[in-house]
């Protein structure tokens, strides 16, 4: 996957999932609360329904109340003519009124004895005297007294007096339409009645909006209410007579209370009474509320945790009379419209978010062109073209990338320049090592008396230092140590011309310092100026132990004696080709039996130690001295070790060459 790819994806995963996690929440928020506020709203309407009913119903159990104060408790065929006025404007909203007398009126005496009814009066309140005592209906008549208590009968039954309201209503519309002229508006009383009637379709409406003293004085009257009976106590000269109660008509009663129930937000107002049935006048509401089992839900809601049923919010609050008012609201189409909102929200946020994703996608584009470029160069160099620069096109981050590329690829060139000049440097080494070594003896040479033998230590650069000893072919041992000037292949190249040289002309010339200067003409006429070399040459005579030698400004070799002393063999001349043209001198000294001839070049009394301090000649004389008895092998060994010793961990920047020789001092007569 490219870089800009998982850029885009990055983007995207930061803005879209925080986007939509806040839309989400956002949305569980604002329908809680809408939820909250509904169910707020809900039951606060609940509750004004039960307010209302409480209100009609002290209403009706006041005026009850007032219809017995102001009779004289007993009920009779008065009481029928007084139920309607005396109930007011609750009378449409009343069944009827019974009176339960427990006590007889006028004992010990006895009321007097039951006129006898009008003609056409039978069965209409009044007692039959061929049926019942208590009406026509099996002793539930709509009105009439009960017999006199017997005497001998210690406590009578108790007397029942029911009135149909709605019954007397109708007959006493019915009695005024016919009494009154034509013409005339009727008596005072006609003129109360019809306006009771006329007025009694407002009764819930004007009983709703009693004065909260009203309904405290209410509260304060011995009422008793079960669903729809009101029920008072009748007293007579301050003590209980009996009990009179109201049977309410639930239906025009609760579309009284439903008449104020709120329905702005589509609400239905519901009842269900202490029997389960479930109430609401409108048809179509109550089969809108039988469709989501709101008579199953509503006493579970009564708990005061509303109730969900798909779209509807069910609140319900359960009434001292034992009814359950609730109010079912619909909220499907509010949770909609919060979604739709919600969605335009984040199709907005996602508009905003791709627009942003415009723009995003050219700064990820010069991005990873920046990127692609160094990618170019990288390849470019691991290909081993470190001549590779990339274009440096930005101040910013990208810009300083490419100029440490830059100049990566700059060190890298100039590092592969070293390496490869270090490599040639090295294969010079091999190859001057390998001259060098190559013109070194291989063995120690036993010559007569004489046995010698050399070493060389090497440095890290390959210098000129030479040794040499090889047979005369007249019997003589020549001997040759030099040094030449420069380090590398070409003073390896000029050592081995010289060695090849002294070897071809040592055994044609007699005289060592003719030698000396022809080599030195040759070599200042086929080397450049700057090259010049120090050189011994000697030729021992084992058998007359005489040794000639030049010595052209090489460090002086030692002779040290078997019967004491050491001996230096100084220079007799400056060194070849330093100075063109310059004589030499040929010297001799005199050896013997048991004596130690040593040769060395500078690279051994010049080798430094971490100190920057040299090992000397004077070191070297008394390693020299201390092991003037030791075998050639042993002196050169002790000699290289105590030189390494010195040196420590510095480096050498030299060779180090040594030859010893010595006499045998068996050999001489």
């Amino acid at each position: 996957m490219s870089l800009r790819t998982r850029l885009i994806i990055v983007f995207l995963l930061l803005s879209v999932l925080p986007l939509s996690a806040v839309t989400f929440l956002a949305h569980r928020s604002w329908v809680g609360t809408f939820e909250a506020a509904a169910q707020r709203e809900a039951t606060a309407s609940a509750a004004d329904m039960g307010r209302r009913m409480e209100r009609i119903m002290a209403d009706v159990g006041r005026r009850m109340d007032r219809m017995f104060e102001d009779g004289d408790g007993r009920g009779g065929p008065g009481m029928r003519d007084r139920v309607a006025p005396m109930l007011g404007d609750t009378a449409s909203l009343v069944e009827r009124v019974e009176l339960r007398r427990t006590v007889p009126a006028g004992r010990p005496t006895g009321p007097p004895p039951p006129p006898a009814p009008p003609e056409g009066a039978r069965g209409r309140g009044f007692p039959d005297p061929d049926g019942p005592r208590f009406g026509g209906r099996g002793g539930r008549g709509r009105g009439g007294w009960g017999p006199p208590p017997d005497a001998a009968s210690p406590e009578p039954a108790p007397e029942v007096i029911v009135v149909d309201v709605q019954e007397a209503i109708a007959e006493a519309r019915r009695v005024a339409q016919t009494d009154v002229p034509p013409g005339d508006s009727g008596t005072p009383a006609a003129q109360t009645l019809e306006e009771s009637l006329a007025t009694a379709e407002e009764a819930a409406r004007r009983a709703a909006e009693t004065t909260s003293q009203a309904a405290a004085d209410a509260r304060a009257m011995r009422l008793q209410v079960e669903g729809r009976r009101v029920e008072i106590a009748v007293t007579e000269d301050g003590r209980v007579v009996g009990t009179a109660n109201a049977t309410l008509n639930l239906d025009r009663t609760l579309r009284a209370v439903f008449a104020f129930a709120r329905s702005d937000q589509g609400e239905i107002p519901f009842a269900i009474d202490t029997r389960g049935a479930l109430h609401n006048p409108d048809p179509e509401q109550r089969k809108t509320l039988e469709s989501f089992g709101v008579a199953a839900l509503g006493p579970a809601a009564a708990d005061g945790r509303p109730r969900r049923a798909g779209d509807w919010l069910i609140v319900a609050r359960k009434d001292p009379s034992g009814l359950i008012f609730g109010m079912a609201r619909p909220i499907g189409e509010s949770l909609r419209e919060i979604r739709r909102a919600s969605v335009r929200n984040l199709s907005i946020g996602l508009l905003f978010i791709a627009l942003a994703l415009v723009g995003v996608v050219p700064i990820s584009h010069g991005m990873t062109r920046h990127l692609a470029s160094l990618n170019a160069g990288v390849r470019q160099l691991a290909a081993g073209d470190f001549r590779a620069r990339v274009p440096v096109r930005t101040k910013d981050e990208f810009g300083s990338l490419a100029a440490a590329f830059n100049q990566m690829a700059e060190d890298l060139e100039r590092h592969q320049a070293m390496a490869v000049q270090q490599e040639r440097l090295r294969r010079e080494l091999e190859l001057s090592r390998l001259i060098q070594t190559e013109m070194l003896p291989r063995s120690p040479l036993r010559l007569g008396a004489a046995e010698i033998n050399g070493v060389s230590i090497p440095a890290l650069e390959v210098g000129g230092d030479f040794f040499n000893y090889f047979a005369l072919e007249d019997g003589r041992l020549a001997l040759l140590v030099g040094d030449v000037s420069g380090k590398g292949v070409s003073a390896a190249l000029l050592m081995a011309n010289v060695q090849a040289t002294l070897r071809a002309r040592l055994t044609r010339s007699a005289n060592l310092a003719e030698l000396a200067a022809e080599l030195d003409k040759s070599i200042a006429e086929s080397t450049p100026g700057a090259v010049y070399l120090t050189l011994f040459m000697a030729v021992l005579d084992p058998m007359g132990y005489q040794l000639r030698y030049v010595n052209a400004g090489h460090n002086p070799p030692f002779v040290l004696h078997a019967a004491g002393g050491i001996e230096a063999m100084a220079a007799t001349g400056l060194p070849i080709a330093l100075y063109p043209g310059r004589p030499y001198e040929e010297a001799a000294v005199q050896v013997d039996a048991g004596d130690l001839l040593f040769f060395y070049t500078d690279g051994l009394v010049e080798t430094e130690n971490e100190s920057g301090e040299m090992f000397g000649t004077d070191r070297l004389e008394a390693l020299l001295v201390e092991g003037q008895t030791d075998g050639i092998d042993t002196v050169l060994q002790r000699i290289e070790q105590a030189a390494r010793t010195f040196r420590g961990k510095a480096e050498p920047f030299d060779d180090a060459t040594m030859m010893a020789l010595r006499l045998d001092s068996g050999t001489r007569a």
